[in-house]
């Protein structure tokens, strides 16, 4: 599990994997970790954060069909939310940008589709429905999968 979510943490020098490792073996609260690894540090975002949290914990447990997060999922949950908040583009006040929807080469022009009423990343970012992979942690949770009769 730490592979992966090493892997997830690709871009950051070695000094804040150092930082995010340490953050994700404390003792603090998965809305604790999640803002630590946002860098939030301030309360106005808390309601939007639990919200993030409730949904994508929701998710997980009807995937591995579990009532409570097994304690070692917790630290896949914050990285799990942490791509959920970025994806999304919860923490601005402009819509996130949406797929690429056309490119033009000479005078080089780029185009972002944007849904209605949506952020526009909501075709692209995927929690695990319709076969998604969770960001990429569907291998992990598929070892805490349990049968459904």
């Amino acid at each position: 599990m730490l592979k992966e979510i090493l892997a997830s943490l690709e871009g950051l020098t070695d000094l804040e994997r150092a930082e995010v490792l340490r953050t994700l073996m404390s003792g603090q609260t998965v809305l604790q970790k999640v803002k630590t690894l946002l860098g939030i540090t301030t309360e106005d975002q808390d309601d939007v954060l639990e919200y993030v949290i409730q949904t994508v914990q929701t998710l997980v447990l009807r995937y591995i069909n579990w009532d409570e997060l097994p304690l070692e999922l917790e630290n896949v949950l914050a990285v799990m939310c942490v791509s959920y908040y970025k994806a999304a583009g919860l923490g601005t006040t402009a819509a996130a940008p949406g797929a690429v929807s056309s490119v033009k080469r000479g005078d080089v022009q780029t185009s972002f589709a944007v849904g209605s009423g949506s952020s526009g990343s909501a075709g692209t970012f995927n929690l695990g429905n319709d076969n998604g992979d969770f960001f990429g942690w569907k291998t992990v949770l598929n070892e805490y999968r349990k049968l459904r009769w």
